[in-house]
């Protein structure tokens, strides 16, 4: 038999725990769930997930300015711009 229930909804601070660079190839990325401190990951309720950004995907990252980051710079990426790529990917495995 079915039951109604309420789960409150929770917040997490994510991050990257690593950021790993293979020039002209890809970029692979561990994302983390910071603990409540904010001073480290809770890797045992929330394990890393990895990402790989390649192809098209790693073209877009070192190409120009893009709709979703119109001051990006050319060439490289910064940091914050891997989300796009990770969000991307999460959507993909939805």
């Amino acid at each position: 038999m079915a039951r109604e229930i309420t789960i409150p909804q929770q917040s997490y601070t994510e991050d990257f725990m690593a950021i790993e660079e293979f020039p002209g190839n890809f970029v692979r990325v561990a994302v983390g769930v910071r603990n409540i401190d904010g001073d480290g990951f809770d890797v045992q309720t929330h394990p890393p997930k990895q990402y790989t950004i390649s192809g098209d995907d790693f073209s877009e990252l070192n190409g120009p300015a893009t709709p979703w980051a119109p001051d990006k710079p050319e060439g490289t990426y910064r940091n914050q711009d891997l989300w796009y790529f990770v969000d991307k990917a999460r959507s993909a495995d939805a």
